[in-house]
């Protein structure tokens, strides 16, 4: 059940394997190492309260600015292969 779609698909359409990767790439690895890390920072330090706000709002910054960067390459990514599809 499993080997039969798998093998029709890849005999059909032989490309596929790297649109997959593609997207595996392009999306889900810049989620799970660019805007994970920071939101999982950002979860860490809300939990955590100390009296040093002014080095927490910091914090916050930078986490903020990293995660905002992570969302703009996928923004990037998503235009790109938007940009693909209407050529």
């Amino acid at each position: 059940m499993v080997v039969g779609p798998t093998l029709f698909v890849s005999t059909t359409v032989p490309d596929v394997f790297s649109a997959a990767t593609d997207i595996a790439g392009g999306y889900c690895m810049t989620m799970l190492y660019g805007v994970l890390p920071p939101a999982m920072a950002w979860a860490m330090h809300v939990s955590e309260e100390t009296d040093d706000k002014k080095g927490i709002s910091r914090t916050r910054l930078a986490l903020f600015g990293i995660g905002l960067f992570a969302c703009g390459i996928i923004l990037e990514q998503v235009f790109l292969d938007l940009s693909i599809f209407h050529s």
